[in-house]
């Protein structure tokens, strides 16, 4: 029995410090609490599916859940967190160049459109990210419209004469 409880408490503290260890960095402790999208005037339906499906991981104002504090599971959701954010992180959707947003906007597109994205495992776990059939085309119609209208505005930028 004595030796079961030493086990077990070697188990306990080994998984704690485990779960000190951040090896993807401060993924955690980066967090803006301004609405992540809002500078890329999409409508408010665009806004409410990106902020649904897509900026839990991809932006600053990740909802960590309780399994994401206990390693090894951390280091698996920090390591999709921060992996996403540097594909693309909504939270800085501003500071993009407007050749860096029309190329996001077109792997934006593409995969969903594909249903690469949300990724199926994350799905699984939040079933709230899932995109409808309609959602998918609302998506992939305003990301190709919204990359229409910024290379028509770059055109215009470019070669204005004022």
């Amino acid at each position: 029995m004595k030796r079961i409880i030493q086990v077990g408490l070697a188990a306990t503290s080994l998984v704690f410090g485990a779960s000190l260890l951040h090896p993807f960095g401060p993924v955690k402790q980066e967090r803006l609490d301004v609405a992540s999208f809002t500078s890329a005037g999409a409508p408010p339906e665009i806004t409410h599916l990106v902020e649904r499906a897509c900026q839990n991981c991809h932006s600053e104002r990740t909802e960590w859940p309780w399994y994401s504090y206990v390693a090894p599971m951390s280091w698996m959701i920090e390591n999709d967190v921060s992996s996403a954010r540097t594909h693309m992180n909504l939270s800085h959707w501003q500071d993009y160049t407007v050749e860096k947003r029309i190329d996001l906007l077109t792997r934006i597109a593409v995969e969903v459109r594909n249903r690469k994205m949300p990724l199926p495992k994350y799905v699984k776990v939040h079933s709230e990210a899932r995109l409808s059939t309609e959602e998918v085309q609302q998506l992939y119609s305003w990301a190709h419209s919204e990359r229409k209208r910024l290379k028509t505005a770059d055109t215009k930028g470019k070669y204005s004469t004022d």
